[in-house]
């Protein structure tokens, strides 16, 4: 079980792995966009979720909802947790459960 100060690394790679989904070039041009236009780098999302969030909803629209779910999944999976869909959580929502599990 991944101790709490690791679940921001591993929130990291799944969000990289996420964003990779519709292809390397893409997830390129969101990290950019994100740090251009929210001042927020790749390495300071888990700490600016909320941010991340915004920005994931601003960028992709009704997409974002999508992207959320397979990042969490992916998150959830990398812990060792079992994930349940939950029809009105964000990323911040599944990153706080997540946590909360892995400290339990």
């Amino acid at each position: 079980m991944a101790e709490p100060a690791e679940v921001g690394e591993v929130l990291l790679q799944a969000v990289d792995d996420g964003l990779s989904v519709p292809g390397e070039i893409v997830r390129t041009a969101i990290y950019q966009r994100i740090e251009r236009s929210y001042q927020l780098r790749r390495e300071e999302i888990p700490e600016k979720l909320e941010t991340f969030h915004q920005a994931l909803q601003d960028l992709l629209g009704g997409g974002a909802t999508v992207m959320e779910k397979l990042i969490a999944k992916n998150l959830y999976r990398r812990l060792g947790l079992n994930f349940t869909e939950h029809a009105n959580w964000s990323i911040v929502d599944y990153v706080n459960h997540a946590k909360a599990r892995v400290s339990d």
